[in-house]
């Protein structure tokens, strides 16, 4: 993924905290960030933004659901490339990646993984993605979204555990765990990492 990796360095009138998390893939620039929201209205935080900032695509996410960094850039980079490919223009990016995430083409199954709770973890906290060709638009997004609660360490919501494997596995595949477990998959983060990514591939 080191090819939208690297960070983008032309955002004016902002700070660290926000170039820290700043990405890039093709035209698309990425903000990924950790938030702890106001309230725990997960569908009205979205609409907010949704609706202010249409040229903006935003996701909200379960840390629980990221495996890494790598987990969430590796499935934007399948949908670019998709997009590319087919000429096909960048629409309804936060559906597509919520569906690949979760590894299916139900967005009302991804909906229910979506609205569950476990704030034995994470305490509420979420990420979120900001998608956007313009980084003047991105930004903008980026403004309203921190008046609806306070940032949070992105870093430290997606990083890889032991608890986010075993959720993951249980959760979406939990009738292939036995074949799994026969793999050197379950024994390599990286490995998992892969695999997560090669099956949100063919999730649509």
């Amino acid at each position: 993924m080191e090819d939208i990796k690297e960070k983008i360095m032309d955002i004016k009138k902002t700070d660290e905290n926000v170039i820290n998390d700043l990405y890039s893939c093709g035209e698309l620039k990425i903000l990924i960030k950790g938030f702890n929201p106001n309230s725990q209205d997960i569908k009205s935080i979205y609409d907010k933004i949704k609706n202010t900032h249409k040229s903006t695509n935003i996701i909200i996410l379960r840390p629980e659901l990221i495996f890494g960094l790598e987990h969430i850039l590796g499935i934007i980079k399948i949908i670019y490339e998709e997009s590319e490919r087919d000429d096909k223009k960048l629409k309804n990016i936060d559906v597509e990646f919520l569906l690949r995430i979760c590894y299916t083409n139900q967005i009302k199954y991804a909906l229910d993984i979506l609205k569950c709770e476990n704030k034995n973890n994470f305490d509420g906290y979420i990420v979120y993605i900001l998608f956007s060709k313009s980084s003047d638009l991105l930004m903008d997004a980026y403004r309203d979204m921190i008046k609806l609660g306070k940032d949070h360490d992105a870093a430290n919501l997606i990083q890889i555990s032991q608890f986010k494997r075993s959720f993951i596995l249980e959760q979406f595949f939990k009738k292939e765990l036995k074949f799994l477990e026969n793999n050197n998959i379950l024994k390599n983060d990286d490995d998992f990492q892969k695999f997560l990514i090669e099956r949100a591939a063919i999730a649509l």
